[in-house]
């Protein structure tokens, strides 16, 4: 049974639970609690998981049969039970999305519904400089699939903002793309980027109806280059050292000192030939 009206009730931020379903949220590389609504459980030798998935590729897996992890299960090494039957994923990955159900026996103790957050960016690495461009696309990984929310698009929401948790100013270096409007695959692009851009982290955070900021990720950009040189027609050359990046400032310092190091082991070198070739020459006399 899918309820998709949230109750008021969260715990940690990483879900939010209604009176048939439990909706957790977490991020590519986090983990999440799943839990196994039955309070009375003491022994988990009854207790069986199954994991659903609808998308393409419809899955019905078990993963927890008599309180143990199955040995074929793909999340063996990444499953932890707790002593009340509840689950623990570790290192989610984007196929860990779906349906979880637990079951007492054989009556469902739990609907669960994993959803995964992740940021990716089809922005070359060139393009992370001055005046260059950067493109940000934040996907969840839902039961249903891949940037698809259906039903869930009226629960939830994903929004772009500042570190600070703040909206992002109003810009028009700043553009959001939804995807045949839909919530969960959201792109946020940024254009003309700037020197203060540089070490910024861009934020992504899911949205419920009742608490914002449920889960959230962050994107850092780093620079490949630094500032374009520009000729004015005045002495430039101690500006020019400060606008390069740190990168070529210790290449700069270290190569001559490679050169003068290997200069001085080729000058050893040939010393010691030197000096055999005239040892082996006064023996031959001598002999």
């Amino acid at each position: 049974m899918r309820v998709m009206l949230f109750f008021s009730f969260c715990l940690a931020g990483v879900w939010c639970e209604d009176k048939g379903a439990v909706f957790v949220y977490s991020t590519i590389g986090g983990q999440a609690l799943l839990p196994c609504n039955n309070l009375d459980i003491t022994d988990c030798s009854s207790t069986t998981w199954s994991f659903f998935y609808k998308g393409e590729g419809v899955q019905h897996l078990v993963d927890i049969s008599k309180g143990k992890v199955m040995k074929d299960s793909k999340r063996l090494n990444r499953t932890s039970i707790l002593s009340n039957c509840s689950l623990i994923l570790h290192d989610i990955n984007p196929r860990d999305a779906g349906s979880y159900t637990c079951l007492w026996g054989r009556n469902a103790t739990s609907n669960i519904y994993l959803t995964v957050l992740s940021i990716t960016s089809s922005s070359s690495i060139t393009n992370l400089q001055l005046g260059g461009n950067l493109s940000l696309s934040c996907l969840l990984y839902t039961y249903f699939d891949a940037g698809s929310c259906r039903s869930y698009s009226n629960t939830f929401e994903l929004r772009w903002i500042t570190e600070e948790g703040m909206e992002l100013p109003e810009d028009s270096r700043y553009k959001l793309v939804k995807f045949n409007n839909n919530r969960c695959n959201v792109t946020l692009v940024v254009s003309n980027l700037q020197a203060k851009d540089t070490n910024r982290k861009w934020r992504c955070t899911v949205d419920t109806k009742d608490t914002p900021r449920v889960v959230f990720l962050d994107f850092k950009t780093r620079f490949l280059f630094g500032q374009p040189f520009t000729s004015t027609g005045e002495n430039t050359s101690a500006d020019c050292f400060n606008q390069l990046p740190v990168s070529r400032i210790v290449l700069c310092a270290a190569l001559p000192i490679m050169v003068i190091s290997v200069g001085f082991f080729v000058w050893r070198e040939d010393r010691k030939k030197v000096k055999t070739s005239a040892t082996d020459i006064e023996l031959h006399e001598i002999g």
